[in-house]
């Protein structure tokens, strides 16, 4: 298959691309700029697409047998971006059977009950991602339109040292000691995914998944922030220190309200619909060793 997948240059973007290829697709990616061509993964045809003016991925849409949606603007227009390629790409692919997956989130879902979080779960989105769900009806009401419209739902994403939990966690000077801080008592899971691993979830569903399907994309062994924490300072020789939301959110902002999030999944579906099995690191490992 010839596989569109936009945001190739992103940490799931570029996972997409690198397991769509060693499967034995082609895929054309979009960047931003044309400074960005060159940290596309290889083998990547690269077109430089602005994807506020959706408009422009119409004629990529009629060549391509599917499509990757893996961009975000990562800011308060993001909902508008996904919104104006989703739209652009159900009217592209309307009546070809063609895919369409689209990049949805697991903080859909908000805290987990006494169960683990599964697709059927109820949606409870942070303030962050309250436009979600609008975008998920849309692809859903699609499916009945002659393309296969599918939601994957990534957990927390690591791998390569990219992704928010680097950020989150990087040791900081505090006087004369270094210092890694977790939000509140750290005690709150984070159902996370390596990168390499949730790039195979999106390749099996792009080849088999019906239309009008969702999948949870993380681990179903969650990570504490405090045992993530630990792990950073113990490889740097920090103290680990709590950190109040309320102080953290002048840096974080609104993501503090997600990144704080209590959550435990189940792949089950991923797996019996699709093979899906985590093979990668897990996110503890992924730190001790970077």
């Amino acid at each position: 298959m010839h596989v569109l997948v936009t945001g190739v240059t992103g940490t799931i973007g570029g996972a997409v691309a690198r397991a769509l290829i060693r499967r034995g697709h082609q895929v054309t990616g979009t960047v931003r700029s044309e400074s960005s061509r060159g940290a596309a993964p290889e083998g990547v045809e690269v077109v430089v697409v602005d994807l506020f003016a959706a408009d422009g991925l119409s004629e990529i849409a009629q060549r391509v047998d599917g499509a990757v949606h893996a961009a975000s603007s990562n800011d308060e227009r993001a909902g508008e971006l996904d919104g104006g390629v989703v739209n652009a790409l159900i009217a592209a692919f309307e009546g070809t059977d063609k895919p369409l997956v689209y990049t949805s989130g697991l903080w859909l879902h908000g805290n987990v009950g006494s169960a683990p979080l599964t697709e059927d779960s109820p949606l409870e989105p942070p303030m962050i991602l309250a436009w979600r769900p609008t975008i998920e009806q849309v692809l859903v009401e699609a499916a009945d339109r002659g393309l296969r419209t599918i939601r994957i739902r990534p957990g927390l994403v690591y791998g390569g040292g990219r992704g928010y939990v680097p950020m989150l966690l990087a040791p900081q000077e505090h006087g004369e000691e270094k210092v890694v801080r977790h939000f509140g008592d750290g005690s709150h899971r984070w159902a996370a995914v390596h990168a390499d691993d949730l790039g195979e979830l999106y390749a099996l569903a792009v080849e088999s998944a019906p239309a009008g399907s969702v999948y949870l994309g993380a681990a179903e062994e969650p990570v504490r922030m405090e045992e993530a924490a630990k792990v950073v300072a113990d490889r740097h020789g920090a103290q680990v220190r709590d950190w109040d939301p309320a102080d953290a959110a002048q840096y974080w902002s609104v993501m503090v309200e997600a990144l704080m999030l209590d959550q435990v999944v189940s792949h089950a579906r991923a797996r019996a619909e699709l093979g899906w099995q985590p093979q990668r690191p897990g996110l503890l490992e992924e730190l001790a060793a970077s």
